[in-house]
C-alpha cells in the first residue's frame, strides 16, 4: 500500500557524487527530509525520495561539496507529465468518472435466486409492480419493505433479501418446505402388499386446438423511459414475452427491448368413437398408474369400462407392493 501511494504522487532515484555524503545525509536527516533505499555506490551514494524533496536537495549538496543528478523518474505525475497542456483528455477523464458514478445509482439488473416453485416470471412481475426493475435508482427502492412485502404476498416464502452488488439487484429467496403429500403411504409402511382403486374419464366431444395468427409487439426500455414501438395492441388467447438487454463486457445495461408475442388460437371439435374413446381412456389410465405406482409393483389389476353418450369410465382395481 505505501509502495501504491508513493507511485501515485511520484518519486525518483538520484545519486549524489563529489562530495561528502556522510555529512549530507546527515544534515538531511536533522532537517527532516526524507531520503530512502540509500546504497552505497563508488564517490558517492544512490537513494530515492519524492519529487518536492528532490528540489530541496541541490542547496545541501553544493554546501557540502557534491551535486545530485536524477537517474530515473517514476509515478503517475511523470506520466501524466507530457498531458498537462491537453485539457481534453483531463476533461474527458473526469466526465467519464462523472459518468459511470451516475450510472451506478441506477439498477442495471435483477438476479432472483433460490426460488423452485415460484416461477422467475411471477417474482419478476411482482419486482417490476413494485419498482425495482432495470432503470431505476436504488435511492427509490425502499428493500427491506419490499422484502416484508413479499412475504406477506407469497405463502412459500419464507425468507427474501435484497442485495445490492454493484449496479446488479440480487434477490435471494427461502421457500417453506412442503408437507409431505405422501401421508397414506408412510401410514403403509412395514405393509408390502394392499389394494388400490383408480379411475380415468375420457369425453366424447374432443377439441383441437391450433394457431391462427402470431402477432408480435416491441417496447423499447431506455434507463426508466419505458416507449412502445406499436400503435395498437390485441390481446391473444395466448402471451409471452422476451426481453434483450444491451450488455458491454459482461454488464447488462439499462437499455433493452421487450418482445410480446400474442397467439390467436382456433378450435375445431371431434367426436370420437366408442373405439377411440375406450383408447383415450385407457390412456389416461396408463399415465395415472404410472403416476400414482411409481415405486410399487402390480400383483394384479381389475379392470371394467362404461361407455355413454358423453363419455368413458374405466374403473381399475389393484393388488401392489413395494419394489
Amino acid at each position: 500500500m505505501i509502495s501504491l501511494f508513493r507511485w501515485m504522487f511520484g518519486y525518483v532515484r538520484f545519486s549524489f557524487t563529489g562530495g561528502f555524503a556522510e555529512n549530507f545525509l546527515t544534515d538531511c536527516f536533522v532537517d527532516g527530509i526524507e531520503i530512502r533505499d540509500v546504497r552505497l555506490v563508488d564517490g558517492g551514494f544512490v537513494a530515492c525520495c519524492n519529487l518536492k524533496t528532490y528540489k530541496k536537495l541541490h542547496r545541501y549538496a553544493f554546501h557540502h561539496g557534491g551535486r545530485v543528478r536524477i537517474i530515473k523518474k517514476r509515478g503517475l505525475p511523470i506520466i501524466l507529465l507530457p498531458l498537462k497542456n491537453r485539457i481534453g483528455f483531463f476533461v474527458g477523464m473526469l466526465a467519464f468518472i462523472v459518468i459511470i458514478s451516475f450510472l451506478s445509482c441506477f439498477v442495471w439488473n435483477v438476479e432472483i435466486v433460490g426460488n423452485d416453485r415460484i416461477s422467475e416470471t411471477t417474482i419478476s412481475s411482482y419486482l417490476e409492480n413494485h419498482n425495482l426493475k432495470p432503470g431505476v435508482m436504488w435511492s427509490s427502492i425502499e428493500r427491506d419493505s419490499l422484502c416484508w412485502d413479499m412475504m406477506s404476498e407469497f405463502d412459500d416464502l419464507s425468507w427474501v433479501h435484497i442485495n445490492k452488488i454493484g449496479t446488479t439487484a440480487r434477490v435471494e429467496i427461502n421457500e417453506t418446505r412442503l408437507a409431505d403429500k405422501d401421508g397414506d403411504e408412510d401410514k403403509l409402511k412395514g405393509i408390502n402388499v394392499m389394494r388400490k382403486e383408480l379411475q380415468a374419464v375420457a369425453y366424447r366431444e374432443q377439441k383441437n386446438i391450433a394457431v391462427k395468427e402470431i402477432k408480435t409487439y416491441k417496447r423499447l426500455h431506455f434507463f426508466s423511459a419505458d416507449i412502445p414501438l406499436y400503435l395498437k395492441k390485441e390481446t391473444g388467447e395466448f402471451s409471452q414475452q422476451s426481453e434483450k438487454y444491451l450488455t458491454i463486457k459482461g454488464t447488462t445495461l439499462p437499455i433493452g427491448i421487450t418482445e410480446y408475442e400474442e397467439r390467436f388460437l382456433t378450435s375445431a371439435s371431434k367426436t370420437l368413437t366408442d373405439k377411440e374413446l375406450l383408447a383415450l381412456a385407457k390412456k389416461k389410465l396408463e399415465f395415472l398408474e404410472k403416476e400414482e405406482f411409481d415405486g410399487f409393483e402390480i400383483i394384479n389389476s381389475t379392470e371394467n369400462h362404461k361407455i355413454d353418450e358423453d363419455k368413458c369410465v374405466i374403473t381399475s382395481s389393484y393388488i401392489i407392493r413395494r419394489k
